[in-house]
């Protein structure tokens, strides 16, 4: 009996240590091929398809770069983590991470302190999430659609890092599609990317939900954040630190649309730039007592944005402000100059307009905006403030903005935003936003204007070697398409 007990053992040793694989951490530097061959059959290709039936490991100082096209299933309860560095894709060589049938999950993705994974052009589909911890990565190009939630909360789980997150599409994942901890301190920037119907779960989360930022700005530009009527608890935006820490983010050029909200900014020691986005209809719970705010802010006086440019449209409230947060809507005299120029018009409930409610004690600028109208005294009832609650502050909202005299174009602006990631570095810098198929010319020059090299990048390889200019504070110098853009670098 003792001896079948023990062979018992050995042979689910022999099975445990069968189904995972962890690369050497010798500073290998593998292809798909390489990678493949030194898994032990973790690792297995049959007709066209890579089968992982195992638990990986790239450990770090370890690199696996996945230059061709590739398609993986994965077996049911398997996670992949990367402590060494990750490339996956290229623009005409994209990689596929499937589970082994279409009824099944595999767990997902863990990177923990991965020095500069890169991710492009590859689909992950029915994952458990794929979570980031201390990690400098880019995901450009990326498709992720129909994950559970078995690894983490969100399909992109963030503490601790600052990824770039471009040109990707979250399709009805059951959590967030972008996500950190209320103390992650993670600063993603989401940059052009498609999200709709996330959180099929249908909890009270939205579609990006974001606690305390790190110590560079969250970006979130360029996006289409588009809800489904059915999932009536999900939101759009939201950026809060329920567990202290404080967030400066920049939100601009987006279209929110048919959420339960559409922004909310909740918490203290919260600043932000909020500009030429496009909120509209953001009212699939219908329940005012409960939601519907184009964008909700609620916080003290350290709460405040900068509102520019924005058109609010169909919401259940244009925006709202409690406790006593500060935003600006529109200043054109005193110390905080913003010209305003937003739309607000037509939100509403229970057959009232509400464009501004100003729940708080606070004076609010409102100054240059567009209300639906150019008569003073309707705009009047469209705005909730002292004069309907002497307990509250008042809003400033003259003179008035008329859109059909100002020419401008409020639509989403896609424009080039241009990062140089990861900044600091120690070695390598990718010049992250490049059109495709654009070339750039980069000059990197000392802080006193001194030229101290000059580089042609291309878009499908935007990467720079400052390893041999030693440690400092640069300035980058970036020229693409006739439009010159400069960054500080620090390289430590």
């Amino acid at each position: 009996m003792k001896k079948i007990t023990i062979l018992i053992l050995a042979v689910l040793c022999s099975v445990w240590v069968r189904a995972q694989y962890i690369t050497p951490g010798t500073g290998v530097n593998w292809t798909l091929q390489e990678f493949v061959d030194n898994s032990a059959g973790i690792i297995s290709y049959d007709n066209g398809i890579y089968y992982i039936n195992g638990t990986i490991t790239i450990s770090a100082d370890d690199t696996v770069n996945i230059s061709v096209e590739a398609f993986f299933r994965v077996a049911d309860g398997y996670l992949i983590t990367v402590n060494g560095v990750l490339m996956t894709g290229t623009t005409g060589s994209p990689v596929t991470f499937t589970p082994m049938d279409e009824e099944s999950y595999y767990t997902g993705f863990k990177f923990q302190d991965s020095p500069g994974s890169s991710i492009k052009h590859t689909t992950f589909s029915r994952a458990g999430g794929i979570k980031l911890l201390d990690s400098t990565i880019e995901f450009v190009g990326c498709d992720f659609s129909y994950f559970n939630q078995a690894n983490c909360t969100g399909t992109l789980d963030i503490s601790q890092s600052a990824p770039v997150i471009s040109q990707c599409v979250f399709l009805e994942n059951a959590g967030p599609a972008v996500m950190s901890a209320a103390n992650g301190n993670a600063s993603p920037q989401i940059l052009n990317c498609q999200m709709q119907g996330n959180v099929t779960s249908n909890a009270n989360m939205p579609q990006i939900n974001l606690g305390a930022a790190g110590a560079d700005s969250v970006r979130i530009i360029g996006n289409e954040i588009l809800g489904n009527n059915a999932l009536i608890q999900v939101g759009g935006i939201a950026i809060a630190t329920l567990a202290g820490g404080s967030i400066k983010a920049r939100i601009e050029a987006n279209t929110i649309n048919n959420n339960r909200y559409g922004m909310t900014q909740y918490g203290n020691n919260i600043a932000s730039v909020i500009k030429n986005n496009i909120i509209t209809n953001n009212n699939t719970q219908g329940l005012p007592d409960l939601g519907g705010s184009g964008i909700n802010f609620f916080g003290n006086t350290t709460n405040v944005s900068l509102l520019s440019g924005n058109v609010i449209s169909g919401n259940l409230w244009g925006i709202t402000i409690q406790n006593n947060a500060l935003p600006n809507l529109g200043q054109l005299e005193g110390g905080e100059l913003n010209d305003g120029m937003n739309q607000l018009f037509s939100n509403g409930n229970n057959n009232q307009v509400y464009d501004l409610y100003n729940n708080t004690p606070g004076e609010i600028w409102a100054q240059n905006n567009y209300w639906g109208t150019m008569n003073p005294d309707t705009v009047e009832q469209h705005i909730f403030h002292q004069p309907d609650d002497p307990s509250l502050g008042v809003v400033h909202f003259l003179p008035l903005f008329d859109p059909t005299v100002t020419v401008r174009d409020l639509k989403p602006r896609h424009e080039m935003h241009i990062l140089a990631y990861p900044n600091p570095t120690r070695d390598l810098v990718t010049i992250n936003g490049l059109p495709v198929n654009t070339r750039a010319a980069v000059r990197l020059l000392s802080t006193g204007g001194e030229i101290i090299a000059e580089r042609i990048i291309n878009a499908d390889h935007p990467v720079l070697d400052v390893s041999s200019f030693g440690k400092g504070i640069f300035i980058i110098e970036i020229t693409v398409e006739s439009k010159i853009f400069t960054r500080l670098l620090v390289v430590e």
